[in-house]
């Protein structure tokens, strides 16, 4: 038979696992309870995500909408640069172009400078193979121009030739002075050769000879229809045209 001392380590043993029944069944309860409230809320998270999930889908949709017109944005902007690149271009290319001009302009005004010696006589023969063109040039000056001979052939010439042309009749006879005022001189003789076909030019550059050439026909024209008086004149690298009814009025730019 078990001693008192016996029973009561037995009582105490039956009493503790008890107590261990207790707070595990506790536990265990905790832990239904944990577990019914996990199912509740992955239930409620599942909905969450569901929910989550299509927001994102918009966001994506909305991200990708985006992304498209960030492209054409992109887009847009390398338009605008191109643009912009090619106006870039165009101003630079308008910049050339004007520095070309100004730089062809100045060149003209150097041609012409260099020519302000010369002079062209048109309209005479020249179909004498052995034709000295200084004794030519020196008898206009005496005989139809200066009308005076020792001034005539006192007057320095740097040069007289024929030049070649892609007209018809005489090839004109560039003269080169070595005195300014010498050709200034006989130029404002020139109206002394009216009613012959011989006439003076200043040798220009050939933008200007073009130039004049056109004004001369346009000048031709005017002075038919309008009755009158026309004249063709350099002004820096271009010609201009100018008219007036009569000797008393001022001339006046055709435009």
């Amino acid at each position: 038979m078990a001693s008192l001392e016996q029973f009561e380590e037995l009582k105490s043993l039956i009493l503790g696992v008890d107590k261990k029944v207790t707070v595990f069944s506790e536990q265990l309860t905790k832990v239904e309870r944990n577990l019914t409230s996990m199912i509740h809320e992955v239930k409620a998270d599942a909905k969450v995500l569901n929910v989550k999930f299509e927001t994102s889908q918009k966001e994506i949709k909305t991200l990708r909408h985006d992304f498209t017109e960030l492209e054409r944005g992109v887009q847009g902007m390398d338009l605008q640069l191109q643009e912009l690149e090619n106006e870039k271009l165009f101003k630079q290319k308008i910049d050339l172009q004007q520095q070309i001009d100004e730089l062809k302009e100045k060149a003209i005004l150097l041609e012409k400078h260099d020519k302000k010696y010369n002079i062209l006589i048109y309209g005479i023969d020249d179909s004498n193979p052995e034709e000295n063109v200084y004794a030519t040039t020196r008898k206009l000056f005496s005989e139809k121009l200066l009308r005076d001979a020792p001034k005539a052939n006192s007057m320095p010439l740097a040069n007289a030739h024929r030049v070649p042309t892609h007209g018809k009749g005489p090839k004109p006879i560039l003269v080169r002075f070595v005195h300014f005022g010498d050709k200034q001189l006989v130029m404002s003789k020139a109206y002394n050769l009216k009613g012959t076909k011989i006439r003076l030019l200043d040798d220009l550059p050939v933008s200007m000879k073009e130039e004049r050439f056109l004004l001369s026909h346009n000048a031709f024209t005017i002075r038919k229809r309008d009755k009158v008086q026309t004249r063709i004149r350099a002004k820096g690298a271009h010609m201009t045209l100018e008219t007036r009814k009569n000797n008393t009025e001022n001339w006046s730019l055709w435009e």
